[in-house]
């Protein structure tokens, strides 16, 4: 134990003053890129703020740029993410110690190509970060929310080549920028370099503004369905609590009623909006289909669900659709869970993470109250829920974060998405906006309407362009609607998929095996 907080220590302070002073520096940096996450249009600072740390990081060695690059992405992920404490401060310290290591080995990567070949170095790093950041959304350790694109959700006309290049092509416009400037700025380089770095930076700049702003069209439209959405600002502890649970159920058939003349389509409750598990409760249940019936509307209710298979006990975060009679006719178990948060990545084999196992051994979580991650199971497969007039995916919370995921849904046969969320759990931090930024991004990538109802805010009705048509603040008690249209035809994007950033991780995938492969190669001939 003794030995590991030693190692921690030297990690965060480390005896050799220049790497100090380097991690100094590299912490200004990492917090300067974390304002272009936030809720202000700081977005252009993405532009330019890994133009220092990557000029730092080709200077050493491939071992020393990992650690390096390890603890710069630790800072930038703290800066970016500080807000997953306020859910379950184990969970953060996990996620962040787990997330810096991607970048760490792209920029040890980097720091080894471009001291072979410069040039070398110059045209992988780009392709390394996008393969990096796809690739980070495959497991169920995933947790793709800082994708670089994202820092640049404010400027809509910057973000609409999305629906041709999608998000991994906009980080990798963003790479080369950043790239091309340090190049233009670098004293050391031939003017021809400097000059030809200037264009790149130019060229990509132009183009994508002007993409923007020819295909964005001035006024937004509205279509013939109509949606309602509920935020009723339920706390958390009046929410669960026995005593209190009841005036969840009464506070949204209240806000219901209050849209039920209104020749609404659908009306949409937040994520587990309903506390309870409606498919084996019949009391609650019997209380959901009341308010359907009484509002003689097709209602979509986050809840819970449960499966017993194989004498265990399995817990879903889960959308029930009810009809207008009342009955559930849809269920959909969320498939993408928060890592470290909603669940243990692969709890089947790692029991000894689940929060019973846990709680057994370690007191504190029960003694201080300490929130740690629950013990929900995946669900398998999306699923199209239907209104008379269209079909729609359902996005729990966290799945808006992937774009394949998403886009899956809709070659499904989804004609709008519907995201349901409790931001509560963030409180007044950036969280709820990063969030809010990803559905954005699904809407402009596909070109499809996204409703996104959140029990705090922000809830939104979300255009094909990004645009909130509609939309509500934070800590509000509300209702918004809305006339959207279905899906007109797939974008770009949806057709051939987040091409860039498979090719990418291929490319990345094959860089890396071929440096581990001369690594061990080289440990090898040492030996001998």
């Amino acid at each position: 134990m003794k030995s590991l907080l030693t190692n921690i220590k030297h990690f965060f302070w480390p005896k050799d003053k220049s790497v100090r002073l380097r991690r100094l520096e590299l912490i200004f940096w990492a917090f300067l890129l974390a304002l272009a996450y936030l809720p202000l249009p700081f977005g252009f600072i993405a532009w330019f703020a890994l133009i220092r740390p990557i000029q730092i990081i080709s200077k050493l060695t491939p071992k020393e740029a990992f650690r390096a690059g390890y603890f710069y992405s630790f800072m930038a992920n703290l800066f970016q993410l500080y807000w997953v404490a306020i859910v379950t401060p184990p969970g953060m310290v996990a996620a962040i110690f787990l997330l810096s290591l991607y970048p760490a080995i792209i920029f040890s990567s980097f720091a080894k190509l471009y001291q072979w070949r410069k040039w070398v170095g110059l045209l992988a790093l780009p392709i390394l970060w996008v393969g990096m950041e796809y690739f980070r959304s495959l497991t169920e350790v995933s947790f793709p929310w800082t994708d670089l694109a994202y820092s640049q959700g404010y400027y809509l006309t910057l973000i609409q080549i999305v629906s041709v290049i999608g998000c991994y092509g906009l980080s990798l416009f963003l790479m080369i920028i950043n790239i091309s400037l340090w190049q233009m700025l670098s004293k050391s380089n031939r003017l021809e370099t400097r000059v030809s770095s200037a264009l790149v930076v130019l060229g990509v700049s132009v183009f994508v503004f002007l993409y923007g702003w020819v295909v964005l069209p001035p006024y937004p439209e509205t279509g013939d369905i109509k949606i309602s959405m509920l935020q009723g600002n339920v706390d958390l502890d009046t929410k669960w609590k026995s005593e209190t649970r009841m005036r969840n159920f009464e506070l949204y058939d209240s806000l219901s009623q209050s849209v039920a003349n209104d020749s609404v389509d659908l009306i949409i409750w937040p994520e587990t909006a309903a506390p309870c598990y409606p498919r084996v409760e019949r009391r609650y249940r019997d209380i959901l289909a009341g308010t359907a019936r009484r509002s003689g509307t097709t209602h979509l209710i986050g809840a819970l669900d449960v499966i017993y298979e194989n004498k265990k006990e399995k817990a879903y975060n889960s959308a029930f659709q009810f009809s207008a009679d009342g009955l559930i006719d849809t269920t959909y178990h969320k498939v993408k869970l928060v890592p470290f948060s909603e669940h243990v990545p692969y709890q089947d084999y790692l029991p000894f993470l689940t929060r019973d196992f846990l709680a057994q051994y370690l007191d504190a979580i029960k003694m201080h109250q300490i929130q740690w991650w629950s013990d929900f199971y995946p669900g398998d497969t999306t699923v199209i829920f239907n209104i008379d007039k269209a079909g729609y995916a359902v996005l729990i919370c966290f799945e808006s974060a992937f774009p394949q995921f998403v886009r899956q849904t809709i070659l499904d046969g989804a004609e709008f998405l519907v995201t349901i969320t409790n931001d509560t759990w963030f409180g007044r931090s950036s969280g709820p906006y990063q969030h809010l930024i990803l559905s954005v991004f699904r809407a402009v990538e596909n070109r499809i309407w996204v409703a996104r109802c959140a029990n705090s805010g922000i809830s939104a009705f979300i255009d094909p362009f990004g645009r909130q048509i509609v939309s509500t603040g934070l800590y509000t008690r509300d209702v918004i609607s809305a006339n959207i249209y279905p899906l007109e035809g797939h974008s770009t994007f949806t057709k051939i998929g987040p091409i860039i950033g498979q090719i990418s991780a291929l490319i990345m995938a094959v860089l890396l095996v071929i440096l581990l492969f001369l690594w061990i190669k080289g440990k090898f001939t040492k030996s001998r």
